[in-house]
């Protein structure tokens, strides 16, 4: 990688860091509609009104949570990318106060863990009404949990703390309070506590933290488990390389951001095990990924048969995916993709913009959808050359 983009990467991380710092890590959300105040009346009792008024705020260009009422908060999830994007900065030596300023965040995130059990696991600060979940804070779940552990995991590396008890507590949230789906293939882990759906970028991920835990002072037997979360997924790859969102009927799209999730989770389980078939699955994975869920300038698509919205969370995981989780050839294998989240994304005082539509950018700033995992991924550039 050329010194210019890497230190452009650095910048770029440096300067998001700072602005989210500012503000104490804390802003609205696409999917924090119902965290308001003041709701028309017959919203919250109505499944469907609340994902009517959940999606209207998500999709309007305006931003309507002042109008109603929505708290701006930090999160667990934005909490975890900041703890990962400081330990990498502080590797890069970019961020001289790297120490204290994990030690704050890692002392917020043990206060915000679910640790029903003696298990530590993480979720959103508002409630979750979609199409397949609907739970309230403080439910963990396996998607924030994951982000906080990939945190919790750089620091540790990095020498700047000891977070390896939280980290087996998080690998016992995963194998201790999570449905399974099980088959001669192997085993597939749930999205939350409760609900069985098989969605495949959340048995990867929960795949992705036993193997960091394993490998952080944890059980080897925690490896196994994983491999069999891998080759439930991988049995599911379709011929051309891509996996649905889930199995279940209603699930049976493929979106940018969560291939990518899959992607980084099976080659987290392929390093921890030199598994031949799962390498063989993973270059396919990433075949189908550059091919499909890109564009010819390096934007990152939604949709394969449909790119807009060009998402900023798409952006963010398509470079953690690429560069960070594989590097090397699929690091090269879309050269305009940090020149294009430069044009169109990020600004230079470290605003990241939600979405770019076909004619115009929605300027909306998300932390936890757009500022924090352009920010981690962007710093994981900056230091691809050094052990983070």
């Amino acid at each position: 990688m050329p010194d210019s983009e890497r230190h452009w990467a650095e910048r770029t991380a440096v300067a998001v860091w700072r602005r989210l710092v500012a503000r104490d890590f804390a802003g609205w959300d696409p999917y924090d509609a119902m965290s308001a105040r003041r709701l028309p009346p017959g919203v919250v009792g109505s499944p469907f009104a609340r994902r009517a008024v959940t999606q209207a705020v998500k999709r309007s260009p305006l931003t309507l949570q002042p109008l109603l009422g929505v708290p701006a908060q930090a999160d667990a999830y934005t909490l975890g990318h900041a703890l990962l994007a400081a330990a990498r900065l502080g590797v890069a030596g970019a961020l001289p106060d790297a120490r204290p300023a994990c030690e704050r965040i890692v002392t917020r995130l043990r206060a915000m863990a679910n640790t029903d059990a003696g298990t530590l696991g993480w979720g959103y600060h508002f409630p979750v009404h979609t199409r397949f979940f609907s739970y309230v804070p403080p439910t963990p779940n396996v998607i924030a949990t994951t982000f906080v552990v990939k945190g919790l995991a750089a620091v540790t590396r990095a020498g700047l703390l000891d977070c390896t008890a939280e980290l087996h507590g998080a690998a016992a949230f995963i194998l201790g309070r999570l449905p399974r789906a099980t088959d001669q293939t192997g085993q597939c882990i749930g999205y939350v506590p409760g609900e069985r759906a098989v969605v495949h970028n959340a048995n990867m991920l929960a795949a992705l933290v036993l193997c960091e835990a394993a490998e952080l002072g944890g059980e080897a037997a925690w490896v196994d488990e994983a491999l069999s979360c891998a080759h439930f997924t991988v049995a599911r790859q379709a011929a051309d390389g891509s996996w649905p969102y889930s199995e279940e009927a209603y699930g049976r799209w493929i979106d940018g951001f969560h291939t990518g999730f899959v992607l980084e989770g099976l080659a987290r389980v392929a390093r921890a095990t030199d598994d031949e078939a799962l390498h063989r699955a993973l270059e396919r994975g990433v075949r189908y990924y550059v091919a499909q869920l890109f564009g010819s300038q390096g934007e990152p698509k939604y949709y394969p048969q449909r790119a807009y919205p060009l998402d900023g969370l798409s952006a963010a995981q398509g470079v953690e995916t690429l560069h960070n989780a594989l590097g090397g050839e699929p690091a090269r294998a879309v050269p305009g993709q940090l020149d294009w989240i430069r044009r169109k994304l990020v600004k230079p005082d470290g605003h990241v913009a939600y979405q770019v539509h076909r004619g115009w950018t929605d300027r909306r700033e998300f932390p936890r959808w757009a500022s924090a995992p352009v920010m981690s991924a962007l710093a994981g550039v900056a230091v691809a050359d050094k052990v983070t």
